[in-house]
Protein backbone atom coordinates (compact mmCIF):
# COMPACT_ATOMS: atom_id res chain seq x y z
CA UNK A 1 0.00 0.00 0.00
CA UNK A 2 2.56 2.20 0.65
CA UNK A 3 4.27 2.05 -2.68
CA UNK A 4 0.94 2.20 -4.12
CA UNK A 5 0.29 5.94 -2.70
CA UNK A 6 4.02 7.31 -3.37
CA UNK A 7 3.74 5.70 -6.90
CA UNK A 8 0.58 7.81 -6.70
CA UNK A 9 1.66 10.96 -5.77
CA UNK A 10 4.92 10.64 -8.15
CA UNK A 11 2.28 10.39 -10.94
CA UNK A 12 -0.20 13.47 -9.63
CA UNK A 13 2.76 15.74 -9.31
CA UNK A 14 3.70 14.77 -12.92
CA UNK A 15 0.45 14.98 -13.92
CA UNK A 16 0.48 18.43 -12.07
CA UNK A 17 3.12 19.74 -14.03
CA UNK A 18 2.00 18.12 -17.44
CA UNK A 19 -0.65 20.22 -17.89
CA UNK A 20 0.62 23.51 -17.54
CA UNK A 21 0.91 25.76 -20.73
CA UNK A 22 3.76 26.44 -23.29
CA UNK A 23 5.09 30.06 -21.94
CA UNK A 24 6.50 32.70 -24.32
CA UNK A 25 9.95 33.24 -23.88
CA UNK A 26 11.46 36.37 -25.54
CA UNK A 27 15.38 36.89 -26.28
CA UNK A 28 15.73 40.71 -27.02
CA UNK A 29 19.06 41.29 -29.04
CA UNK A 30 20.13 41.67 -32.56
CA UNK A 31 22.59 38.53 -33.55
CA UNK A 32 23.19 40.43 -36.46
CA UNK A 33 25.91 42.06 -34.19
CA UNK A 34 26.89 38.72 -32.16
CA UNK A 35 28.90 36.98 -35.18
CA UNK A 36 31.03 34.94 -32.28
CA UNK A 37 30.57 30.78 -32.37
CA UNK A 38 29.76 30.40 -28.80
CA UNK A 39 32.98 28.34 -28.22
CA UNK A 40 35.61 30.56 -28.91
CA UNK A 41 34.29 34.36 -29.15
CA UNK A 42 35.00 37.25 -26.96
CA UNK A 43 33.40 39.13 -24.27
CA UNK A 44 32.52 41.35 -26.69
CA UNK A 45 30.98 39.56 -29.31
CA UNK A 46 28.87 37.07 -27.57
CA UNK A 47 27.21 34.12 -29.84
CA UNK A 48 24.27 34.75 -32.00
CA UNK A 49 21.24 33.05 -30.15
CA UNK A 50 20.98 31.44 -27.03
CA UNK A 51 22.78 27.67 -27.46
CA UNK A 52 23.15 24.84 -24.98
CA UNK A 53 23.32 25.22 -21.43
CA UNK A 54 22.24 28.88 -21.56
CA UNK A 55 18.74 28.15 -23.32
CA UNK A 56 17.27 27.14 -19.07
CA UNK A 57 19.45 29.33 -17.84
CA UNK A 58 16.57 31.77 -16.88
CA UNK A 59 14.43 32.77 -13.77
CA UNK A 60 11.61 30.88 -15.38
CA UNK A 61 13.62 27.79 -15.17
CA UNK A 62 14.83 28.41 -11.61
CA UNK A 63 12.14 28.83 -10.60
CA UNK A 64 10.75 25.35 -12.09
CA UNK A 65 7.50 27.34 -13.13
CA UNK A 66 9.53 26.47 -16.90
CA UNK A 67 10.01 22.83 -17.35
CA UNK A 68 13.56 21.70 -18.34
CA UNK A 69 12.19 20.56 -21.42
CA UNK A 70 11.35 23.93 -22.48
CA UNK A 71 13.59 25.56 -24.68
CA UNK A 72 12.66 27.41 -27.55
CA UNK A 73 13.03 31.40 -27.18
CA UNK A 74 12.23 33.91 -29.60
CA UNK A 75 14.89 35.83 -30.74
CA UNK A 76 13.86 39.13 -31.04
CA UNK A 77 15.99 41.57 -33.03
CA UNK A 78 13.49 44.32 -34.11
CA UNK A 79 11.35 46.65 -32.70
CA UNK A 80 8.33 46.30 -35.13
CA UNK A 81 5.55 43.69 -34.33
CA UNK A 82 6.08 40.32 -35.05
CA UNK A 83 3.71 37.61 -34.64
CA UNK A 84 5.69 34.98 -36.04
CA UNK A 85 5.88 33.44 -32.76
CA UNK A 86 6.69 30.11 -30.95
CA UNK A 87 5.97 28.96 -27.18
CA UNK A 88 8.71 27.47 -25.52
CA UNK A 89 7.95 23.73 -26.73
CA UNK A 90 8.18 24.72 -30.20
CA UNK A 91 4.33 24.76 -31.19
CA UNK A 92 3.31 28.07 -33.11
CA UNK A 93 1.86 30.97 -30.76
CA UNK A 94 -1.25 31.39 -33.33
CA UNK A 95 -2.67 34.43 -32.87
CA UNK A 96 0.28 35.97 -30.77
CA UNK A 97 1.46 39.29 -31.59
CA UNK A 98 4.76 41.00 -29.86
CA UNK A 99 4.69 45.16 -30.41
CA UNK A 100 7.63 47.29 -28.81
CA UNK A 101 7.73 51.45 -28.14
CA UNK A 102 9.41 53.70 -26.54
CA UNK A 103 8.77 56.87 -24.85
CA UNK A 104 8.62 59.34 -27.88
CA UNK A 105 9.43 62.20 -25.29
CA UNK A 106 11.86 60.97 -22.37
CA UNK A 107 10.36 61.69 -19.11
CA UNK A 108 6.20 61.52 -20.57
CA UNK A 109 5.80 58.09 -18.79
CA UNK A 110 4.11 57.04 -22.18
CA UNK A 111 5.30 54.48 -24.05
CA UNK A 112 4.48 54.97 -27.50
CA UNK A 113 4.48 51.94 -29.78
CA UNK A 114 4.82 53.58 -32.79
CA UNK A 115 7.88 55.07 -31.33
CA UNK A 116 10.76 52.03 -32.73
CA UNK A 117 13.25 51.07 -29.55
CA UNK A 118 16.59 53.23 -30.12
CA UNK A 119 19.28 50.66 -29.44
CA UNK A 120 19.01 47.12 -30.24
CA UNK A 121 22.29 45.66 -30.36
CA UNK A 122 23.67 45.75 -26.75
CA UNK A 123 26.19 42.71 -26.67
CA UNK A 124 26.85 42.75 -23.02
CA UNK A 125 30.15 43.35 -22.39
CA UNK A 126 30.25 42.51 -18.71
CA UNK A 127 31.58 45.73 -17.96
CA UNK A 128 35.62 47.34 -17.28
CA UNK A 129 35.50 48.96 -13.83
CA UNK A 130 38.39 48.57 -12.27
CA UNK A 131 38.69 46.57 -9.20
CA UNK A 132 35.26 45.68 -9.65
CA UNK A 133 33.69 42.67 -10.90
CA UNK A 134 33.07 41.78 -14.33
CA UNK A 135 29.56 40.28 -15.40
CA UNK A 136 30.64 37.88 -17.38
CA UNK A 137 32.41 35.73 -14.87
CA UNK A 138 32.57 31.89 -14.25
CA UNK A 139 29.17 30.18 -13.45
CA UNK A 140 27.33 33.71 -14.28
CA UNK A 141 23.54 33.99 -14.90
CA UNK A 142 24.99 36.49 -17.95
CA UNK A 143 27.38 33.79 -19.12
CA UNK A 144 31.53 33.15 -19.31
CA UNK A 145 33.62 35.25 -21.40
CA UNK A 146 36.04 32.27 -21.46
CA UNK A 147 33.74 30.46 -23.11
CA UNK A 148 31.90 32.69 -25.10
CA UNK A 149 28.25 33.18 -23.95
CA UNK A 150 24.73 32.90 -25.73
CA UNK A 151 22.98 33.88 -22.46
CA UNK A 152 19.44 35.42 -22.92
CA UNK A 153 20.36 37.79 -19.82
CA UNK A 154 23.07 39.05 -21.58
CA UNK A 155 22.20 41.13 -24.56
CA UNK A 156 19.40 43.76 -24.67
CA UNK A 157 17.74 46.52 -26.23
CA UNK A 158 17.82 50.00 -24.85
CA UNK A 159 16.04 53.66 -24.94
CA UNK A 160 17.83 57.11 -25.77
CA UNK A 161 18.64 58.95 -23.44
CA UNK A 162 16.38 59.28 -20.57
CA UNK A 163 14.54 56.93 -22.67
CA UNK A 164 11.53 53.94 -20.94
CA UNK A 165 10.87 51.37 -23.36
CA UNK A 166 8.35 48.35 -23.10
CA UNK A 167 6.16 45.94 -25.10
CA UNK A 168 2.78 44.88 -25.74
CA UNK A 169 1.48 40.93 -26.52
CA UNK A 170 -1.71 40.47 -27.82
CA UNK A 171 -3.49 37.40 -28.28
CA UNK A 172 -2.99 35.76 -25.52
CA UNK A 173 -5.43 33.23 -23.77
CA UNK A 174 -7.61 34.19 -20.88
CA UNK A 175 -6.38 32.89 -17.37
CA UNK A 176 -3.22 33.35 -14.91
CA UNK A 177 0.78 34.39 -15.69
CA UNK A 178 3.57 35.12 -14.18
CA UNK A 179 5.87 37.32 -16.30
CA UNK A 180 9.72 37.46 -15.66
CA UNK A 181 11.61 40.30 -16.72
CA UNK A 182 15.46 41.44 -16.84
CA UNK A 183 16.63 44.53 -17.73
CA UNK A 184 20.25 45.40 -17.22
CA UNK A 185 23.07 47.17 -18.76
CA UNK A 186 25.71 44.32 -18.98
CA UNK A 187 28.38 46.28 -20.56
CA UNK A 188 28.49 48.07 -17.42
CA UNK A 189 29.70 47.03 -13.62
CA UNK A 190 30.17 50.31 -12.39
CA UNK A 191 29.00 51.12 -8.99
CA UNK A 192 26.88 54.03 -10.29
CA UNK A 193 24.65 51.97 -12.72
CA UNK A 194 21.81 51.88 -11.03
CA UNK A 195 18.23 49.71 -10.94
CA UNK A 196 15.60 49.30 -13.50
CA UNK A 197 11.59 49.97 -12.70
CA UNK A 198 9.32 47.75 -14.03
CA UNK A 199 6.04 48.52 -14.98
CA UNK A 200 3.24 45.60 -16.05
CA UNK A 201 -0.95 46.01 -16.29
CA UNK A 202 -3.54 44.61 -19.01
CA UNK A 203 -6.33 45.90 -20.91
CA UNK A 204 -7.41 46.49 -24.30
CA UNK A 205 -4.93 46.55 -27.20
CA UNK A 206 -3.70 50.27 -27.32
CA UNK A 207 -1.43 52.45 -29.57
CA UNK A 208 0.72 53.46 -26.63
CA UNK A 209 0.81 52.47 -22.46
CA UNK A 210 -0.04 55.88 -20.81
CA UNK A 211 0.72 56.99 -17.56
CA UNK A 212 2.87 53.03 -16.80
CA UNK A 213 4.62 54.66 -14.09
CA UNK A 214 0.82 54.40 -12.43
CA UNK A 215 0.68 50.57 -13.15
CA UNK A 216 1.98 47.82 -10.35
CA UNK A 217 5.45 48.16 -10.14
CA UNK A 218 8.94 45.78 -9.47
CA UNK A 219 12.18 47.35 -8.67
CA UNK A 220 15.36 45.50 -10.07
CA UNK A 221 18.30 46.48 -8.11
CA UNK A 222 21.33 45.03 -10.28
CA UNK A 223 23.93 45.85 -7.81
CA UNK A 224 27.88 45.52 -8.69
CA UNK A 225 30.18 44.04 -6.54
CA UNK A 226 34.38 44.60 -5.88
CA UNK A 227 36.65 41.79 -6.56
CA UNK A 228 37.23 41.42 -2.79
CA UNK A 229 33.21 41.62 -2.16
CA UNK A 230 32.35 39.30 -4.90
CA UNK A 231 31.26 36.23 -3.12
CA UNK A 232 29.22 34.76 -6.39
CA UNK A 233 26.29 36.78 -6.47
CA UNK A 234 26.46 36.44 -9.93
CA UNK A 235 25.88 32.91 -10.14
CA UNK A 236 22.32 32.78 -8.81
CA UNK A 237 18.72 34.04 -9.87
CA UNK A 238 17.59 36.45 -6.74
CA UNK A 239 13.72 38.43 -7.10
CA UNK A 240 14.36 41.92 -6.63
CA UNK A 241 18.42 41.61 -7.38
CA UNK A 242 18.56 40.65 -11.30
CA UNK A 243 15.04 39.81 -12.58
CA UNK A 244 11.60 40.91 -11.44
CA UNK A 245 8.40 38.53 -11.77
CA UNK A 246 4.53 39.96 -11.88
CA UNK A 247 1.75 37.65 -11.28
CA UNK A 248 -0.63 39.22 -13.97
CA UNK A 249 -4.52 38.23 -15.06
CA UNK A 250 -5.64 38.28 -18.55
CA UNK A 251 -9.41 38.49 -18.77
CA UNK A 252 -10.50 37.58 -22.58
CA UNK A 253 -9.37 39.73 -25.46
CA UNK A 254 -7.03 41.56 -22.76
CA UNK A 255 -3.57 42.18 -24.15
CA UNK A 256 -0.29 42.30 -21.78
CA UNK A 257 1.29 45.84 -21.12
CA UNK A 258 5.09 46.16 -19.90
CA UNK A 259 7.49 49.23 -19.85
CA UNK A 260 10.82 49.15 -18.10
CA UNK A 261 12.37 52.93 -16.90
CA UNK A 262 15.83 53.72 -15.53
CA UNK A 263 17.14 55.17 -12.53
CA UNK A 264 18.99 58.84 -11.95
CA UNK A 265 21.91 56.91 -12.29
CA UNK A 266 21.07 54.53 -15.19
CA UNK A 267 17.92 56.72 -16.92
CA UNK A 268 17.61 54.44 -20.12
CA UNK A 269 15.20 51.84 -19.83
CA UNK A 270 17.07 48.14 -20.62
CA UNK A 271 15.28 45.36 -21.58
CA UNK A 272 17.03 41.52 -21.59
CA UNK A 273 14.42 38.68 -21.75
CA UNK A 274 11.02 37.77 -20.71
CA UNK A 275 9.21 34.70 -19.81
CA UNK A 276 5.52 34.85 -19.64
CA UNK A 277 4.14 31.75 -18.09
CA UNK A 278 0.80 30.61 -17.84
CA UNK A 279 -0.26 29.33 -14.43
CA UNK A 280 -2.46 26.26 -14.75
CA UNK A 281 -5.79 25.69 -13.36
CA UNK A 282 -5.88 23.86 -9.61
CA UNK A 283 -8.66 21.96 -11.34
CA UNK A 284 -6.91 20.79 -14.36
CA UNK A 285 -4.38 19.15 -12.48
CA UNK A 286 -6.57 17.73 -9.40
CA UNK A 287 -9.25 16.03 -12.56
CA UNK A 288 -5.91 14.68 -13.90
CA UNK A 289 -4.80 13.29 -10.39
CA UNK A 290 -8.19 11.68 -9.51
CA UNK A 291 -8.14 10.28 -13.08
CA UNK A 292 -5.08 8.59 -12.55
CA UNK A 293 -6.62 7.47 -9.31
CA UNK A 294 -9.10 5.81 -10.60
CA UNK A 295 -7.37 3.89 -13.06
CA UNK A 296 -5.19 2.83 -10.21
CA UNK A 297 -7.64 1.32 -9.07
CA UNK A 298 -9.45 -0.49 -11.61
CA UNK A 299 -6.02 -1.83 -12.03
CA UNK A 300 -5.69 -3.40 -8.18
CA UNK A 301 -9.06 -4.87 -8.49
Amino acid sequence: MKTLHSTLLSIVVWTSQSVSAASLMLDFGNPAINTGVPESNTAASPGPVATGSYLTLSPGHATNAVGSGETIWNTITTSAPNSALSYSDGTTATGVTLTLGQEAAAGSNTIDYSTAVSTLTLPGSGGGTSGRKSLLTPGSIYGDSRLGSTAVGRDAFFGGTASAIGFRVDGLTAGDYIVYLMGRNTSSNAITLGGMTFYATTGSSAGTFASFNTAASEFQANTTYTNAAYTNQYESFADGQNYVAFNISLAANQSLFVAVDGTETETRGFLNMAQIVAVPEPSAALLGGVGLLGLLRRRRG
